[in-house]
């Protein structure tokens, strides 16, 4: 099986997203409360909405997917940051109406974005543009340890040094 890394388009996102799910099952308490009902068919379809408004608004946003050469098959993907001109501002989540069922679920899910993101932002602050963060990243289990993930971290790593920007894994 060989891999190869290319650019993903709006319909990638979708399946990209649906990987991620997949690989924690529900079992991860961040992953459950920021992209909430992610296994089920309108949380999962909120959730891929809120990726593609994001990736809509942040121009420094891009995904990027790990095919199977043979197949073409999606089997995983990575969200990257990549920050040049101005480095991002501290942000609250956010998503459609209906993302979190209740205001206390959407402001737990916001505590915990804002502890995860301490460490992000004092890297943003502490180093200079251009940087480039990996946001999320997944690999389909099936995929995992036979190089998808290493293609896609090398695919970064190249970014990082021809645009000469720090890297983090966020």
């Amino acid at each position: 099986m060989t891999f190869k890394v290319e650019a993903a388009n709006d319909a990638d996102i979708g399946e990209i997203l649906s990987i991620i799910f997949k690989c924690y099952r529900g079992k991860n308490e961040y992953i459950n409360a920021v992209f909430p009902r992610a296994l089920t068919e309108k949380g999962y379809q909120l959730n891929v909405e809120r990726m593609l408004f994001i990736k809509s608004v942040a121009p420094s946003v891009f995904w990027e997917k790990v095919v199977i050469i043979e197949t073409g098959e999606i089997v995983g993907g990575a969200m990257w940051n990549l920050c040049i001109q101005q480095k991002p501002p501290p942000y609250d989540i956010d998503g459609p109406p209906g993302t979190w069922e209740t205001d206390d679920d959407k402001a737990y899910a916001q505590a915990l974005q804002r502890s995860f993101a301490e460490d992000e932002n004092k890297l943003w602050e502490e180093n200079d543009l251009p940087l480039l963060g990996l946001a999320m990243m997944a690999i389909s289990p099936d995929c995992q340890r036979k190089g998808a993930g290493s293609a896609l971290l090398e695919s970064g790593l190249k970014i990082a040094d021809a645009k000469h920007a720090a890297g983090s894994n966020f």
